[in-house]
């Protein structure tokens, strides 16, 4: 015990003379011309796609509506974000939403004519047949638990019209509570390109960057993970970063936590600090061995990376922290003899 203290805090010790890179969050490219945002409009013509009235107790309620060029025609399209309220008489319960929609729509002369519909949030309460593409929220990798349901419904829903893909074309980013989405034109069609849970805590949130300045935006989704088995313990930080590769945005953590040196010296803190609260309790506790682990294989530490992912197979018990380690451990060089 006293030997793996040591190393523990000789790692954290050598951590803290390192020169490291903050990562840039310079988003000052986000800005866009030609986009016309309106806040709940009155409008209601676009309720018709869903096709059926609200259920009892509920209605369809506009939150926005965005008008810009997102395709490859020269015309623009109308973006319309809504929701199956919870209310009567048109007046809603602030938050008490239970589903979530986004509407692309070609504003004809006759009406709006639908390009794509997608439903991005279901709390599951209620029984409603929309003609809609489901977006399926994830995890992000790495992480196995999902927030509950009814944390996603807030009222603070943000949706921008931006070229995160840096291919011309405007794309839709929408955050709304614990999750985040984005929907780009691929390939001749709408389709959502990213989908993530999120939950920032002690961290920013959901946002993208243009970390190199090449035209393409990276977007870092936050989560805070839970230490159950050490009762008082703080929640754990997160961060995943995934990059555009020209057809798909891919998980690059290693760029993310190798220029990042701060969040694993941070990271270290808290666990030594734990370790002085707690004792060996913390040694033993799989969830930080297995983040720590993680933050030191992306950073390049390989000896503090084997030494932490071996205690997770050799003491842990949960099946989706051992299993990963193992994977990682694999990746890693063989020792010298």
């Amino acid at each position: 015990m006293k030997k793996y203290l040591q190393t523990t805090l000789f790692g954290l010790s050598i951590l803290l003379v390192l020169s490291y890179f903050v990562v840039n969050a310079d988003t000052a490219k986000t800005t866009t011309s030609g986009v016309k945002y309106q806040w709940y409009p009155k409008d209601r013509k676009y309720h018709d796609f869903f096709s059926t009235d609200a259920p009892e107790g509920h209605f369809y309620s506009t939150l926005l509506k965005a008008t810009a060029n997102i395709d490859d025609t020269p015309e623009k399209e109308t973006v319309v974000l809504m929701l199956v309220d919870v209310g009567v008489k048109n007046y809603a319960y602030a938050g008490n939403w239970s589903q979530a929609f986004l509407l692309i729509a070609e504003n004809a002369a006759a009406g709006p004519k639908k390009k794509a519909f997608f439903k991005l949030f279901d709390s599951g309460a209620l029984a409603l047949d929309v003609p809609a593409k489901a977006i399926e929220l994830r995890s992000p990798p790495f992480v196995f638990i999902e927030p509950p349901k009814d944390a996603l419904k807030s009222r603070n829903i943000v949706c921008k019209l931006v070229d995160l893909t840096g291919d011309g074309i405007l794309d839709i980013w929408v955050k709304f509570g614990y999750a985040v989405a984005v929907i780009s034109f691929q390939d001749g069609e709408f389709k959502e390109i990213l989908s993530s849970y999120t939950v920032p805590g002690l961290l920013p949130d959901a946002e993208y960057v243009d970390l190199d300045s090449d035209g393409s935006y990276e977007i870092k989704v936050p989560y805070s993970i839970p230490i159950n088995d050490v009762p008082g313990a703080p929640y754990l930080p997160w961060m995943s970063l995934y990059e555009w590769n020209g057809t798909a945005y891919i998980l690059n953590n290693r760029r993310f936590y190798a220029e990042d040196g701060d969040f694993l010296v941070r990271l270290l803190s808290e666990y030594n600090y734990q370790i002085l609260r707690h004792g060996s309790i913390i040694t033993l506790c799989e969830t930080y061995n297995f983040y720590i682990g993680l933050v030191c294989y992306y950073y390049g530490n390989v000896g503090m990376a084997r030494g932490y992912l071996q205690s997770v197979i050799e003491r842990g018990k949960t099946d989706d922290f051992i299993q990963t380690a193992e994977s990682f451990l694999k990746k890693l060089p063989h020792r010298r003899r």
